[in-house]
């Protein structure tokens, strides 16, 4: 057998290795850990010690690294939750800012448009090819800010899928423009210049057939069989998915990156990535294997020799950095609105990170002969200098982020205090305006965000800071001071997102062009009487404390649930399954999965639910 240089891999895994535990060590937060990878794949390069040097296996494994990394991106995407915010008839302010995707194309085209001014400055000055620049300027490094994103605990949230939404919709759109340019340049406008438009058509066909082939039994039953076995049929098959829409890609001749991404978005219309034990398998073999490799590889292949051409060029590439800088960090500050001044500042300085599209742009400008060598260089420094400035400006405005809450409950009521509880368990920052001091300690024993004053009047609103999606309810026990500060909040300050007890059958509040729902008591006090005589086993487990959950581990032994799915299984409502643990395999359960004697759940719930997992396993 012939014996493989092993030396390049071991190198790439030590740095990938001890970089994280050397930042950890050092408490270094604001340096991201890609970003030293990538120098010290600059380090042990041919320009400096010479240790690795790029081959093609290197290279297959780098390249493979990226491709996982922008279908990890697409995995990240909750499409129907952006679908089920869209808005409904006519858009106004609120719709975009409270839509993922409608403010990750509004900062998207904002940056397309500012491109414009921008190149159009640089051409007073030198020659330029104006149509290149404008589309250069928006790119985003999807490479660089996921990992970052994701670091940060930000990729789930809805900070992280308009960050996630921008780099997608910038690099599909980047590909897109820059490859029909490229083709209008070589041989003017052809058909086959549409041909990107077929990875979207195969996206709708594969997705309506896994619909159909998720509902087949006996595929379900082989799924299963075969999913925590030696052949881990559900990575083989999300694999064999991202390489399907990688080769439909080459096919058509456009950027590899596409197809990686919609394979990780279709795959996630299928999946349910907070409890599948696929994402945790993927996220091992990707950023334990493939992604570091890509990193520290893109430092290895860094040409640094070319930086020496721009010596005279200096200006141009201060200009270059700078126009990437405000073409994106101005519309980002649309998210002042939302997130406040430094959360948006954040983002556009994170969304500035430039590397690999900005690059192969570059070289496909240099084979159009639009740009020169010295232009190239130029673009490639710049996006050397947003790659390496944009994460440590992005950790110096979130370091301290502005504290905001995107719920406002005023009053100190019982029911404030359930709905600011239930609030925080939905991990929803909540603040909650307190007038009566009684109720004080039972918020603070349960260490809830509070703002005591000694009157509730309109006069506390000058103190506020209420957004524009921010929800503000009145459950004070004034009907008159209910009614005063929400028509304080709807007239004088334009807010229209107000929830509070309706006083009448006719309310002069309820205005049908705005967001003001009205709370009838008299009616859900009738409805909660109706469910304690109709549905009273249903009321009380749903009515069951919010306080006191524990963990606990079941050992499966009542005969009778062996080989059924768990959503077979009348488990408490007040509960939830966490762990299966199987001889040494330990997975997520969900909807489909079969139950065998022996096995050992992780159930979590209050002391109810808790004996009625029992009751029922044991």
């Amino acid at each position: 057998m012939e014996f493989f240089n092993y030396w390049p891999l071991f190198i790439i895994f030590i740095i990938a290795w001890i970089v994280p535990l050397i930042l950890s060590w050092l408490e270094v937060s604001k340096v991201p850990s890609v970003i030293v990878e990538i120098v010290m794949g600059v380090i042990v390069g041919p320009y400096v010690l010479d240790l690795i040097e790029p081959t093609p296996l290197m290279d297959f494994l780098a390249g493979t690294g990226f491709l996982f990394l922008i279908f990890l991106s697409g995995l990240e995407i909750d499409v129907p939750k952006m679908i089920s915010s869209l808005p409904k008839g006519r858009i106004r302010i609120i719709d975009i800012l409270s839509n993922s995707l409608l403010v990750a194309l509004f900062i998207y085209f904002g940056s397309l448009f500012l491109s414009i001014p921008m190149a159009w400055l640089i051409s007073q000055f030198i020659e330029i090819d104006l149509i290149f620049y404008i589309l250069l300027f928006p790119t985003v490094a999807l490479s660089i800010t996921v990992p970052i994103l994701k670091s940060e605990g930000e990729l789930t949230r809805k900070f992280g899928q308009i960050m996630l939404m921008e780099g997608a919709i910038a690099t599909i759109m980047s590909i897109i423009l820059i490859s029909v340019y490229s083709g209008v340049l070589k041989n003017g406008f052809q058909v086959e210049l549409l041909l990107f438009t077929v990875i979207f058509i195969v996206f709708i066909l594969t997705y309506v057939i896994g619909r159909r082939l998720i509902k087949v039994r006996t595929f379900q039953k082989v799924l299963y069989t075969l999913e925590h076995a030696a052949s881990q049929i559900r990575v083989r098959g999300t694999v064999a998915l991202l390489l399907f829409f990688v080769l439909i890609a080459y096919l058509i001749d456009t950027e590899l990156a596409m197809g990686a991404f919609f394979a990780g978005v279709l795959l996630s219309l299928f999946i349910n990535k907070e409890r599948s034990a696929l994402v945790f398998k993927l996220d091992g073999m990707s950023y334990g294997f493939f992604i570091p490799i890509f990193f520290i590889m893109v430092g290895v292949q860094l040409d640094v020799s070319a930086l020496s051409q721009f010596g005279e060029s200096i200006p141009f590439v201060l200009t270059l950095v700078l126009g990437f800088f405000a073409t994106q960090v101005l519309p980002a500050l649309i998210l002042i609105k939302v997130f406040g001044l430094k959360k948006a500042l954040a983002g556009g300085v994170l969304l500035t990170a430039r590397m690999g599209l900005t690059i192969a742009a570059a070289q496909i400008g240099l084979s159009l002969q639009v740009i020169t060598a010295a232009d190239n260089a130029a673009i490639v420094a710049a996006a050397i200098f947003t790659s390496l400035l944009s994460p440590l400006a992005y950790k110096f405005f979130s370091q301290e982020e502005d504290l905001y809450y995107s719920i406002y409950i005023f009053g100190g009521s019982k029911a404030s205090l359930l709905l600011a509880e239930r609030m925080k368990m939905h991990d929803i920052p909540c603040l909650t305006i307190i007038q009566n001091q009684a109720i004080i300690p039972d918020f603070e024993q349960k260490n809830l965000n509070i703002w005591a004053v000694d009157e509730l009047d309109i006069s506390i609103f000058g103190e506020l800071d209420i957004r524009t999606p921010d929800l503000v309810i009145m459950l004070t026990e004034s009907k008159k001071l209910n009614q005063q500060l929400a028509l304080y909040v709807k007239n004088k300050l334009n807010h229209s997102k107000i929830i509070l007890r309706k006083q009448s059958a006719s309310h002069e509040l309820v205005d049908t062009e705005s967001d003001l729902k009205l709370i009838d008591i008299d009616e859900l006090l009738a409805g909660y009487v109706e469910d304690m005589i109709v549905r009273p086993e249903t009321l009380t487990s749903l009515s069951e404390s919010f306080g006191m959950y524990r963990i606990e581990e079941i050992l499966l032994t009542r005969k009778e649930l062996h080989r059924k799915q768990v959503m077979e299984v009348a488990f408490p409502p007040s509960g939830s399954l966490v762990v299966l643990r199987r001889d040494d395999e330990v997975f997520i359960p969900h909807g489909d999965t079969h139950l065998l004697l022996g096995d050992t759940l992780t159930v979590i719930g209050n002391s109810t639910a808790l004996t009625e997992f029992r009751d029922i396993l044991e």
